[in-house]
């Protein structure tokens, strides 16, 4: 059993990694903002030890890091500092746990161990992480995962809630998807083996979908059409910002796709999941009330 301290798992990606990581046994700490919100009051009632800080309080996350054998971390985008602010975070979850002698189980994003610039600030941002993990003296595995399955749970984006799957790629584009449920099967793999896992960063794939296959996947999952909907990328930039409309327009440029049976070959003892194996495992009703995001 390891003892191991979870960054964001209020949030998709770390409360997936949580709850696994409870289910194999381990001892999770869950490093929060707020113990008193719902969401960290439910994981207390789990059995996760609850820590209270941000990624902006060293000495908090110091604390909660201290005597764990690892760290599952991700930095948080979008905030209200922008790229800087992230990097910040992310150089804190590094110094933490090289400081506390944990294995670090990092969340990227694809691709950010490049060196040219992306110019796209919440990918540019972990590729400045990623370059300051390379220059410490800390066990680590980096995940990179695609683009999230989670992320239609946004409703006000994907219009679910309308009937539809909407998205900006045209009808046919392949993407590249990655269920949270994934990322946490290999982070934990990562976690209960840590030598094999040192040094490794693993852009990480579930499966790869159209949008035209997505719609006909729920359509087939919720019991009724689902047609796909081309949203124009003028309404998202008006919408959305920049940043994500330009991501997008890389999507629908993009043809270098990943390995996906060969990640999947390499990972055996993940429980891939489909695009429509991971349609099935969700509650629609709940989703379908809600507007949240993966992250």
């Amino acid at each position: 059993m390891a003892t191991v301290l979870v960054i964001g798992a209020t949030g998709k990606q770390g409360g997936a990694v949580a709850e696994l990581l409870l289910n194999h046994g381990h001892d999770v700490r869950a490093y929060v903002r707020s113990p008193e919100s719902p969401s960290a009051l439910a994981l207390s009632t789990s059995g996760i030890r609850l820590f209270a800080g941000d990624l902006a309080d060293p000495q908090a996350l110091a604390g909660a890091a201290q005597g764990v054998d690892a760290i599952f971390g991700l930095s948080v985008p979008f905030g209200s500092g922008g790229k800087d602010e992230e990097v910040a975070q992310g150089r804190r979850l590094v110094d933490a746990a090289a400081r506390a002698g944990a294995h670090l189980v990092y969340s990227s994003v694809r691709g950010a161990d490049r060196l040219v610039k992306s110019n796209i600030d919440h990918a540019d941002s972990k590729q400045l992480v990623e370059a300051y993990l390379r220059n410490k003296e800390v066990s680590a595995t980096v995940l990179g995962p695609v683009y999230f399955m989670e992320n239609v749970f946004n409703i006000g984006f994907s219009r679910l809630g309308d009937g539809v799957l909407a998205n900006p790629l045209s009808a046919g584009k392949p993407l590249d998807q990655v269920t949270v449920r994934d990322i946490a099967g290999l982070a934990v793999h990562a976690i209960e083996h840590p030598d094999r896992f040192v040094g490794e960063r693993i852009d990480v794939v579930s499966d790869r979908v159209t949008g035209e296959q997505a719609a006909k996947i729920l359509s087939d999952v919720l019991g009724r059409e689902i047609p796909y909907h081309q949203l124009p990328l003028d309404q998202v930039r008006q919408w959305a910002g920049d940043e994500i409309t330009d991501m997008f327009q890389r999507f629908e440029e993009n043809t270098d796709f990943l390995d996906v049976d060969g990640l999947h070959a390499r990972y055996p003892d993940v429980a891939w999941h489909s695009y429509a194996d991971w349609a099935r495992t969700v509650d629609w009703d709940v989703v379908l009330r809600s507007r949240t995001t993966a992250r």
